[in-house]
């Protein structure tokens, strides 16, 4: 039994031309609290693990994978997706910041940029790579900037995802007053 046949049967209400930019923005505001939701889970879980930050070797696997997690999952609503899409706009409005204070944005901006240049791209700028080759095989200096976050960053990160939660909120309860009510759209 697929999922489509789980569902009742519903009938989508065609929302009118003028309020379709506000429905595209609703799913998108929709679309980041999930991420924000996921974002916050792996915080906790990671502050739950007290995974130990080692000081003279590599990170474990694990503590990098769920770093990366926490950073993709935080930055997708704040990402430019590439293509178009008809469904929902393609990234929540900056106006959604306006609540958070310069430390807090300047983390925002961090944990977006980590994302467009290292976890999503692998930027070489960003990873402070030096190279020496030879005949039969290459060597390499490399500083990944991807490191795990310490305690406080986590906690300040969590602080930054409940004011955005809040902001997120607001507006789609905003939105509610404009949309049409109790049918699926």
């Amino acid at each position: 039994m697929n999922e489509q046949s789980a569902l009742p049967d519903l009938v989508t209400m065609q929302v009118p031309p003028e309020l379709q930019p506000q429905l595209r923005l609703y799913r998108r505001l929709y679309l980041a609290r999930i991420d924000l939701e996921e974002a916050r889970a792996t915080v906790d879980d990671l502050l739950s693990r007290r995974i130990a930050l080692p000081r003279r070797k590599l990170p474990s696997p694990l503590l990098l994978a769920m770093t990366t997690a926490l950073v993709v999952a935080y930055a997708r609503p704040f990402v430019h997706s590439r293509g178009h899409s008809v469904v929902a706009d393609k990234s929540v409005p900056g106006a959604l910041l306006r609540g958070l204070t310069s430390k807090e944005r300047e983390l925002h901006e961090y944990l977006v940029n980590l994302r467009n240049k290292e976890v999503a791209h692998s930027d070489a700028d960003a990873l402070e790579m030096s190279l020496k080759l030879y005949a039969d095989g290459d060597g390499a200096i490399f500083r990944n900037t991807r490191s795990p976050f310490p305690r406080s960053a986590l906690t300040a990160i969590l602080q930054v995802i409940a004011k955005l939660d809040k902001a997120l909120d607001q507006k789609c309860q905003d939105l509610r007053q404009e949309l049409p009510l109790e049918v699926w759209i």
